[in-house]
């Protein structure tokens, strides 16, 4: 008498997910952030891991992904590696670019005789926002782009500039 042996198998077939992934921005400045978020398009069912890829480099896990506020200048790249199972897809890469924030370099001559004018020169931006404070630490009212000053008391001002880049970054 032969007894037959059987032995079966349970198998699931997992759909294989598709992702995109979109960026709150693509262009920063140094010091900002960018988030990356994924989305599953396909309609895919079942509980999706996440493995994000930042400049060639895997950095995190989870659907969205934050940059560290300390990239240098330059352009980097991300993608997202989203799993159901042992099934995975690479998505789309999503490019952003960093730029350099302006060092503003502020130009004068430190003192001034009352009445005189003084002419400030800035570098390191394309546009300077000018602040002169007196010695009691009040603003007096100087235009965005005004780098002229007549001093109408004796005293200590502090004057400071702030340099803005062609990029919109500022120092």
């Amino acid at each position: 008498d032969c007894d037959t042996i059987s032995n079966s198998v349970t198998i699931t077939v997992f759909e294989k997910p598709v992702v995109t992934i979109a960026a709150d921005k693509t262009e920063i400045c140094e010091g900002e952030t960018v988030t990356f978020t994924a989305s599953e398009t396909s309609g895919a069912t079942g509980t999706i891991t996440y493995e994000w890829t930042f400049n060639g480099t895997g950095t995190a896990n989870g659907d969205t992904y934050t940059t560290a506020a300390d990239l240098a200048a330059g352009t980097y790249t991300a993608t997202v590696k989203a799993a159901i199972g042992d099934c995975d897809t690479i998505s789309n890469s999503v490019t952003i670019t960093v730029f350099e924030k302006p060092v503003a370099t502020l130009i004068a001559t430190e003192s001034v005789c009352f009445g005189d004018t003084l002419t400030f020169t800035a570098e390191g931006g394309n546009e300077y926002i000018w602040t002169v404070t007196d010695k009691d630490g009040a603003a007096i009212t100087v235009s965005d782009t005004d780098n002229v000053i007549e001093f109408t008391e004796v005293g200590v001002y502090n004057v400071t500039v702030i340099a803005k880049s062609g990029d919109g970054c500022v120092s």
